[in-house]
């Protein structure tokens, strides 16, 4: 994995997601504004100040990124602030129920 380069992972990033959406009009060039590639077994989200709560009356950018963005939804246990499975799973489902509902 480590011998992989960044170059060669968001080659067949893009190539798989061609390969699954292409047919429903997915464009890599204009639909990916940036992938971003752990070479560590998870994610971790170290949260600022806000994160969970906001700040000056705006809202957290958890609740923000629970919100679905066009037809995309966003599943992480980060959002809930653990990062374990139960977390995950909640999140994840919420996010694929919203999925369903934009169907």
């Amino acid at each position: 994995m480590l011998a992989t380069s960044y170059r060669d992972y968001e080659t067949q990033i893009r190539r798989q997601l061609v390969k699954m959406l292409g047919m429903a009009g997915f464009d890599p060039a204009r639909d990916i504004a940036g992938i971003v590639l752990n070479r560590w077994g998870h994610a971790y989200v170290y949260a600022r100040p806000g994160f969970y709560y906001g700040v000056n009356g705006k809202p957290a950018p958890s609740e923000v990124l629970r919100k679905p963005l066009g037809n995309v939804t966003f599943g992480h246990s980060e959002l809930a602030g653990l990062q374990s499975a139960g977390p995950a799973v909640t999140e994840g489902d919420r996010a694929a129920r919203q999925a369903l509902a934009i169907l």
